[in-house]
């Protein structure tokens, strides 16, 4: 009788690594995108259940979306720099030579405390700017449940703007320790 892989002790084959471009489009759109997009409508949703009724303008829109880009921005590093380098060290995906990083990534420094702020500029200026071209598109002032909407979309973009930009931060940063 043959023994299975299993009960003989032997490790399962370690599965290979993602090629980086396709772990950095799953993490930015999936994760950090749409998801964050979702959590972000909901918050916004149970801040004002309690005013179905209410109104937003201009000022009440780009307040809330300058608060958000910077929270967003903010809280999104600091809690994907350690998965982002848990999943380098684990061979998760193939991280590319750190001078191979073009574009948008070349913007973000190779240490912490700057490239926390380059991340949190980043996301509100997409928050910001995503924002203010759907409102010249749509008819103001908005309700809770169309500002819900807005929120999650604009979140949505604004998070897989800095998603990308904190996995850039840590390919760049070569770190791949906890």
């Amino acid at each position: 009788m043959a023994k299975s892989v299993a009960s003989s002790g032997a490790a399962a084959p370690a599965r290979p690594a993602k090629p980086f471009n396709s772990y950095l489009l799953n993490k930015c759109i999936i994760g950090y995108g749409i998801i964050n997009g979702i959590i972000n409508a909901v918050i916004f949703y149970l801040l004002h259940m309690g005013e179905p009724e209410a109104l937003l303008g201009h000022a009440d829109i780009f307040h809330d979306f300058a608060l958000t880009g910077v929270l967003l921005g903010l809280l999104l590093f600091v809690i994907v720099v350690p998965l982002t380098r848990m999943d380098l060290r684990k061979h998760v995906f193939a991280g590319p030579n750190a001078a191979n990083l073009g574009g948008a990534a070349s913007l973000v420094p190779a240490s912490y405390a700057p490239a926390l702020l380059v991340t949190t500029v980043a996301a509100t200026v997409t928050l910001m700017g995503v924002g203010a071209f759907a409102c010249v598109l749509l008819p103001l002032p908005l309700t809770v449940t169309a500002m819900m909407l807005l929120k999650g979309v604009v979140c949505a973009c604004a998070g897989g703007v800095a998603g990308y930009f904190t996995i850039c931060y840590v390919v760049r940063s070569g770190k791949s320790e906890a």
